[in-house]
């Protein structure tokens, strides 16, 4: 089992600095626009309220701020629109409102309070707008994201066995009513590829804490749900029925090649490249925008799609946004109604950092 935990680590390690996506130079080659973009703020440096330490999500509210989960730390913190600090909240523990070093997910819902998932410890905090611990409710699962729809949660998570159904309903958050959702494979044969290993549970958990899942709310009130690979979205009303699946057009496949095998030697991993569909992000009228990376990570695309999921345009990203040579990738994106697209991205020789960009989506 020692064994066990140690490739389970890697894997981990793997999906979470890593954004790729497999060529498959069969497929035809689709049109995009050329994007420029204008900088207009980093955040991250060696200053001690941007000293970010495995930072792993952001959100920014209606009025323009900034909320940085900053993991490693275990600490959000919060800045103006343009860079000013403003207040941090949370500190390492396991005490109510603290936090584990690997909490995974921020974001503020519906009804304006600011929500945190911590799935070492099992828990989802939740915080007013200014930070102060409100609750926490207690998780069976690990959960990737959330949204709140007309007093509904919708909870995402990703575990690789048959008939996973990747989204829970709550009406109280911590009490799950019902489980939904299309589960799509990573690659095809995955499942069963697993099942048929000898000692198959531990590979069934390798997207646990990855952020594998995203999920977002409309303005008609429903969800839209993707996973890291492939690229597929699923969209969904209020009582989590599927009401459109639509599969991602690249010129390259969007499936993991990934294989498991246990042999004398032990258990054994193989992975190549992998695809990475970043957040989704809805705008006030319905349309949405989809970031992908290309296989070797050095350029990503916007695809924007109507509220119907019909794909309307293809934008190809400069490389102003992060540099594959220094060992740069991104953990999240984020674009609002201005169209400001915030990027937080990791590297090995900088900073970690968010970087805000103006883009011209016309």
């Amino acid at each position: 089992m020692k064994r066990v935990a140690l490739f389970l680590g890697f894997i981990l390690i793997f999906f979470y600095n890593n954004d790729f996506l497999n060529c498959c130079p069969d497929s035809k080659e689709l049109q995009f626009k050329p994007l420029k973009v204008e900088r207009l703020l980093t955040l991250g440096s060696d200053r001690s309220n941007e000293d970010f330490f495995k930072p792993r999500s952001f959100y920014v509210d209606k009025e323009g701020r900034i909320f940085i989960l900053d993991s490693g730390n275990g600490r959000v913190q919060c800045f103006s629109g343009d860079g000013k600090f403003l207040f941090s909240f949370g500190r390492i523990g396991q005490g109510p409102g603290e936090l584990s070093k690997d909490a995974s997910k921020i974001k503020m819902l519906e009804d304006g309070r600011i929500y945190l998932i911590d799935n070492p410890q099992r828990r989802i905090n939740v915080y007013s707008p200014e930070g102060k611990f409100l609750s926490s409710a207690k998780t069976s699962v690990y959960y990737d994201d959330l949204e709140l729809v007309d007093g509904t949660y919708f909870l995402s998570s990703m575990i690789l066995e048959k008939d996973h159904k990747p989204i829970h309903i709550a009406r109280r958050l911590g009490e799950i009513e019902k489980a939904t959702g299309l589960f799509i494979e990573p690659r095809p044969g995955l499942v069963k590829d697993i099942s048929n290993l000898s000692m198959p549970e531990p590979f069934r958990q390798i997207y646990r804490n990855c952020n594998f899942t995203r999920l977002v709310s409309t303005p008609q009130k429903e969800l839209i749900f993707s996973q890291l690979f492939p690229y597929h979205l699923v969209k969904y009303n209020s009582k989590g029925e599927i009401i459109k699946d639509v599969s991602g057009q690249t010129d390259f496949g969007t499936s993991a090649r990934i294989s498991f095998w246990v042999d004398e030697k032990g258990i054994s991993i193989q992975a190549s490249d992998q695809a990475s569909v970043l957040d989704l992000s809805v705008k006030s009228d319905g349309s949405l925008l989809v970031p992908f990376v290309n296989p070797k990570r050095d350029i990503f695309f916007i695809d924007v799609y109507d509220s119907d999921l019909n794909l309307v345009d293809r934008f190809k990203m400069p490389k102003e946004i992060f540099d594959v040579k220094k060992g740069e990738s991104i953990a999240q994106i984020y674009i609002d109604n201005l169209n400001n697209l915030y990027a937080l991205v990791r590297s090995e020789e900088d900073f970690p950092r968010l970087v805000k960009f103006r883009l011209n989506l016309d």
